[in-house]
């Protein structure tokens, strides 16, 4: 089963201590997601998941276009299933699985200020809770999901000479591990 997560990312800030060789940029980082979990054998509609998301980062600078970031994020994942087929006339069901997740993206900055950057790279995520919902899954689902994360973003210089920063970013996640325990299926 596969984990498909579009993270929006509202809020993030951070200290600029500049856009040099080695420079750091510390930040934190709140945001809203938008999930589903797929399968190819899936037969069951379901639709996104809204949820949270929030952490720290730290990005270190190679170049003034080049950056390793790190961060350490919690995120919510799941999907609303309407009906289990058209005979079933159950209301809709959430499941809402809970992250922490480690993730390590290269940055590539550009434009005329190096404001706008392109990421991509790993996650690791380590399960915190899992609900159907008022019952507990937890023990249905893997304690790890590993996948792949890419976006897009932006930042905002608070004023002329601050250290401090805004940024927007827009991330997909693609989970590319089966998260579901005793799956043979799939």
């Amino acid at each position: 089963m596969k984990k498909l997560t579009y993270l929006f990312i509202l809020l993030a800030s951070g200290t600029c201590l500049g856009q040099q060789a080695g420079d750091i940029e510390i930040g934190i980082f709140a945001g809203i997601s938008a999930s589903n979990i797929v399968s190819a054998q899936d037969l069951i509609d379901s639709r996104l998941r809204p949820g949270v998301n929030g952490g720290v980062s730290a990005d270190y600078y190679f170049s003034e276009a080049v950056s390793l970031e790190a961060e350490v994020y919690f995120n919510q994942n799941g999907r609303v299933i309407d009906k289990l087929s058209s005979d079933d006339g159950r209301a809709a069901r959430t499941l809402s699985l809970h992250y922490i997740t480690l993730a390590a993206l290269p940055n590539y900055h550009f434009g005329q200020e190096y404001n706008w950057y392109v990421m991509a790279g790993p996650y690791i995520s380590f399960l915190a809770g899992a609900n159907q919902g008022r019952s507990s899954v937890k023990n249905e689902i893997k304690n790890n999901d590993v996948g792949l994360t890419g976006g897009l973003g932006y930042e905002f210089s608070l004023s002329e000479g601050s250290s401090t920063g805004f940024f927007v970013e827009l991330v997909h996640q693609l989970g590319i591990s089966n998260i579901i325990k005793d799956n043979v299926n799939e």
